[in-house]
């Protein structure tokens, strides 16, 4: 009896899908450890042997503070710059208001010298002549002088003194027995001063 023939077409029989093997599991996450691993250790070498090194953004406090350091800073230099100014400002003022009040009383400079030349000419006239004029002449010159130093002006201290540039004036030379040269020796025309300020200086004949 002849067997039968296998069918050339037919499928073979498919055998049940068997369950899930635990053991096939644990391989599958072993693997997948690993694989995880290596990964891990390729980045941890990178950032090793890399040039640069990753910066931390600053946290919003350090920013704040940062912020906050260069604000006081700008502050601090603002403060700074308008004390100065309102420094500088007060001695403009101060500067101002002395030139003013030195002009003022230059300008009250040749009534001294008027009572000055008035004086001198009624010297030169006889003991009779106009001496109630005379001592209210010199009544009005000695008030006038007091005012002039209450208002801080001075008189320049020349005669019998070194020549001094700085406050004298010299309009001519002349020789003078016994007297150093440069030394002067006839005052010409007072100077005065204002604190340090030479408002006029005294013009002198000086030895020669």
């Amino acid at each position: 009896m002849e067997g039968r023939r296998p069918d050339m077409n037919e499928r073979p029989e498919e055998k049940p899908r068997e369950a899930d093997d635990p053991v096939d599991d644990l391989v599958d996450e072993i693997v997948t450890e690993a694989a995880d691993s290596a990964a891990g250790g390729a980045d941890d070498g990178s950032d090793a042997d890399g040039d640069t090194e990753t910066t931390e953004p600053p946290t919003p406090l350090e920013t704040v503070t940062a912020e906050r350091d260069e604000l006081h800073e700008r502050w601090l230099r603002v403060v700074a710059e308008l004390d100065n100014v309102r420094k500088r400002s007060r001695r403009e003022m101060t500067e101002t208001r002395r030139f003013a009040q030195a002009d003022v009383l230059r300008s009250l400079l040749d009534v001294a010298d008027n009572f000055e030349r008035a004086l001198a000419s009624m010297e030169a006239e006889s003991e009779n002549s106009a001496t109630s004029l005379r001592e209210g002449v010199e009544l009005i010159h000695q008030r006038f002088g007091a005012v002039l130093r209450e208002r801080g002006v001075e008189i320049i201290e020349a005669l019998d003194l070194q020549f001094d540039p700085n406050c004298h004036e010299a309009v001519a030379q002349a020789p003078r027995e016994g007297a150093e040269h440069g030394t002067i020796i006839e005052v010409v025309q007072q100077g005065y001063r204002f604190g340090d300020m030479v408002l006029r200086p005294a013009r002198v004949i000086i030895a020669s």
